[in-house]
């Protein structure tokens, strides 16, 4: 990175900032279409990234590598958009259909692009709800394609720290799947198999 740049950017320079940022913006993209799933979702939480990456650029001191603190803030922008899409979900809408509100279907062509969508959905949720360390080195190795070493250097820890904690990532997915599995259950799915049927 371009010490010059940053400290330009770092003085309100728009173009500095712009030249700083044009490596990063594919990583950005990729970061925010793994966590959200789709183009639109990912655009939106891409474009905030830099929104914020722009504000908060004179608190970046250099304790980590700038595409990391980049990546964080990436990230964390992600995590609030996953968590107030979730609260979203959660609000009834028979209140506003009773009124005459008539949301658009959602439901999808066939019931196993239903489950797949389903699957993803879960798993980005269950990545999203692993501790930051695990995640961040989850994503970059297993999601982003990056090697030990250059995630490594990024995160400025050793290759086995690398190594152990994407072990214990993969360890905590694991359970959160197969937890939220047995929550779900034989009465889950014989609604599924009724709702089929109808």
């Amino acid at each position: 990175m371009d010490e010059l740049l940053l400290k330009r950017a770092q003085q309100d320079d728009p173009d500095a900032f712009e030249q700083l940022m044009t490596g990063l913006e594919q990583m950005v993209w990729r970061v925010c279409w793994h966590y959200t799933g789709n183009r639109e979702d990912a655009s939106d939480c891409g474009q905030e990234t830099m929104v914020k990456v722009w504000k908060n650029l004179k608190a970046y001191r250099g304790e980590c590598a700038f595409e990391t603190w980049v990546y964080r803030i990436a990230a964390n922008c992600c995590m609030d958009f996953l968590r107030k899409r979730k609260r979203e979900k959660s609000v009834s809408l028979e209140p506003l259909k009773d009124e005459g509100f008539d949301p658009p279907d959602e439901s999808p062509g066939t019931e196993e692009s239903a489950v797949i969508r389903d699957e993803h959905a879960r798993l980005r949720e269950a990545i999203a709800g692993l501790p930051e360390e695990q995640r961040d080195i989850l994503v970059m190795t297993q999601l982003e394609g990056r090697s030990y070493e250059e995630t490594a250097r990024l995160l400025r820890i050793s290759e086995g720290t690398v190594k152990s904690r994407l072990n214990r990532a993969r360890e905590k997915l694991r359970e959160i799947i197969s937890g939220e599995r047995e929550l779900s259950g034989p009465a889950s799915v014989q609604k599924s198999e009724r709702r089929a049927r109808r």
